[in-house]
Formats: structure tokens, sequence, C-alpha cells
């Protein structure tokens, strides 16, 4: 039992990071949402908060891979995460709507190198014998962040947000 625990300790570590870090996703996946109508009142604009990220990645993944193939994959994932995080953080502070798209465009161009980077740090950490399993727990636990990320939000800052549009209710 304990080696069994021992081979799943960097695992352990990897899918409880995975874990928070995705419900942080989807609390801000919510908020962006709702910020960005809330800025403009305009649903065309949360359209285009979803079409930054897949044009982003038109233009930056093709590249992207060959970059990340001759440099340490754990430093740029270090590195993207951190900016991410970053980015994310400047969003409340932007003045206006065109610079939260400017802010949603670097850290999408971020994600681009973070999540190739990942896939591939964690193919070369988990051995072949190990991986069906974390896949699949990994899986769970992204699943479980979608439903616990804006459940979270929702407890945060219910309330917060509708004063300002009064059609906007929870």
């Amino acid at each position: 039992m304990k080696s069994k625990l021992a081979n799943w300790k960097e695992s352990i570590f990897l899918l409880t990071s995975v874990g928070i870090a995705g419900i942080g996703d989807f609390i801000y996946l919510v908020a962006i949402n709702i910020l960005v109508f809330q800025m403009t009142g305009s649903a065309a604009a949360v359209a285009a908060l979803w079409i930054i990220g897949p044009a982003v990645n038109i233009l930056t993944k093709f590249w992207s891979g060959s970059f990340i193939d001759y440099r340490s994959k754990r430093k740029i994932m270090i590195i993207t995460y951190l900016a991410r995080a970053l980015f994310i953080f400047l969003i409340p502070f932007a003045p206006d709507i065109a610079f939260v798209y400017l802010i949603l465009i670097f850290h999408s161009i971020a994600k681009a190198f973070f999540t190739p980077s990942s896939t591939t740090y964690i193919t070369q950490l988990i051995p072949r014998y190990m991986r069906k399993r974390y896949n699949s727990i990994q899986s769970f636990t992204t699943s479980g962040a979608f439903i616990i990320g804006p459940a979270i939000f929702y407890t945060l800052f219910h309330g917060r947000f509708y004063p300002l549009h009064s059609d906007l209710r929870f």
C-alpha cells in the first residue's frame, strides 16, 4: 500500500493543482462574461470573448509547439501560468472594454503555450502504466471543477453584480 502511494505522490500533487486551477478557471470564466456584459450591456461583446481564444490559438499554436520542444516544459508552464494569473489580476483595473480584450489576447497567448507544454510534461511525468488511471482522475477533476467553479462564484459574488443591471439576476 505504501509503495502505491509513493508512486502516486507526484500525480496527487499534479491532480490537486489541476483541480484548483480548474476551479479558478471556471470562476474566471463566469466572472469575465458578467463583467463584459456589465461594461457594455451587449451580448455581442460577450460573444467576442469566445472568439478571442480560438483566434489566438489559430495564430500561435502552429509555431508554439516548436518553441516548446527546445525549452524546459516545466519553466514554460510556470512562467505562462504566472503570466495568466497576472493578466487575470489586471482585468478589474481595465479602464474600458478594449483594454479588457487586449488583456484577454495576452492571456490566450500564454494559455496557447501553457496547454501543450503541460500535456507534454504530464506525459513525461506519469509512467505509462499509470496514464489511464491518471487521465480518468484528471477528467473527473476537470468535470468537478466545471460544476464547483461557477457554484463558488455564485456563493462569493451573489448580489454584487445585479444592482447595476436590474435584468441580470442570479
